[in-house]
């Protein structure tokens, strides 16, 4: 018998029987982890300030904490001599969503991104990240050599433990142009990669939103990578506190009903949770101040991928110092890397080239505005998790 024939029941036998269900409602409540929310998935945003002037673990405390292709985290990071190393972690792959690589390599640039800001402020200095080694597929690794320099918080430091990746609807009025100003003034730029933003309303605003529901759409009618997607997916908080990565629930942008009885009921499938995926890209696409996309020169070129994360990471940052959210919405350039990887003739590498006008390769697309909901963090697994030393 599912839930809700056993409430139905219960409801017809009486109020005893009630009673009855509602105690099963506060069983499921427990199994969900609503009662009891662990709070070690989030420590992680909190160890910053334990790090002091020369520490270098504080770098890697930084690096963990970086924006990444969802929450997937395909990371090992570590120190080396007088280097920080970001290691590609090949099993955190997505899958038919990151054919090639590129979005799993703008998550380790986003870490490096993470640890130069955090670096000032710990009195060190990082080299420009060079690639180790890098095989077929995913695997390969950034090093980067640490030098002592004077202490001096970066202006971004502040808004590392702040950032989150907000993914309900925004205040869909445009963003003030000084403020966007201040924004890319304190982002700065980073070789190899650039940023192009515009508003919401505009010809190209409006289709990268049409093409992004499109290409939402086309995601779910591929199996693989409807699959692929699913399973970084956590329902209830005792998933995320047992693999602390993936979207959760609970950083839907539901409201705090809905989230709670989103943890509630039995899990859905691929199939369902890409219906839901669907409808909340409608209202984000709706709900945005602006979007956004990063280009490269070469999507396959590992240098232009850790550019554009650490490109992003900085934005994202500069967005939170000035109380704007963001989310990466990466649908259509997946599609494109989809299309090219079945060797099919789709539309997606034309469309996307399309919105990038001939001022570079689109790889990295996202929506920000001023947000009208907070959002809690999403859940980091812990230095000791991720440790190289460790592996």
């Amino acid at each position: 018998m599912d839930r809700r024939r056993f409430l139905v029941t219960a409801t017809a036998v009486g109020g005893g029987a009630a009673a009855i269900g509602a105690a099963g409602a506060g069983w499921r409540a427990h199994e969900a982890g609503l009662i009891y929310q662990d709070p070690a998935p989030f420590a992680p945003w909190f160890s910053l300030g334990q790090y002091g002037p020369g520490e270098r673990e504080g770098l890697c405390a930084a690096a963990i904490l970086a924006s990444n292709p969802h929450n997937t985290q395909p990371w090992r990071v570590g120190l080396s001599d007088a280097a920080l190393v970001v290691e590609a972690d090949e099993a955190r792959h997505l899958g038919a969503f990151d054919p090639f690589r590129r979005e799993m390599w703008i998550g380790l640039g986003g870490a490096f991104g993470a640890a130069e800001v955090a670096a000032p402020g710990l009195g060190l200095a990082l080299a420009e990240p060079q690639i180790a080694w890098s095989g077929a597929a995913g695997a390969g690794r950034i090093e980067a050599s640490i030098a002592r320099a004077a202490v001096a918080p970066h202006p971004l430091a502040a808004a590392l433990a702040e950032r989150r990746t907000n993914r309900a609807p925004y205040d869909p009025a445009p963003v003030a142009p000084d403020q966007i100003e201040r924004v890319l003034a304190l982002t700065g730029p980073v070789a190899g990669a650039r940023i192009v933003l515009t508003g919401r309303e505009t010809e190209a605003g409006r289709r990268l939103a049409a093409m992004t529901l499109e290409a939402t759409e086309a995601i779910n009618a591929d199996a693989q990578m409807s699959r692929d997607g699913h399973v970084w997916f956590r329902n209830t908080a005792r998933e995320v506190a047992e693999h602390r990565d993936g979207v959760s629930v609970a950083t839907a942008g539901l409201s705090p009903v809905m989230t709670a009885l989103g943890q509630m009921l039995p899990p859905v499938d691929a199939a369902t949770s890409g219906r839901y995926w669907l409808a909340s890209t409608k209202d984000q696409l709706a709900g945005a101040g602006g979007f956004g996309w990063i280009l490269v020169d070469d999507l396959d070129d590992r240098a232009g991928q850790i550019a554009a994360g650490r490109l992003w990471q900085r934005l994202h940052l500069a967005f939170t110092a000035e109380g704007l959210a963001a989310q990466p919405l990466n649908q259509v350039p997946e599609m494109a890397d989809r299309d090219r990887q079945l060797g099919r003739d789709g539309p997606w590498g034309k469309r996307v080239a399309e919105l990038a006008g001939g001022g570079g390769r689109l790889t990295f697309a996202f929506r920000f505005g001023r947000p009208l909901k907070a959002v809690p963090h999403a859940a980091r697994r812990p230095l000791e998790w991720v440790d190289l030393q460790g592996a």
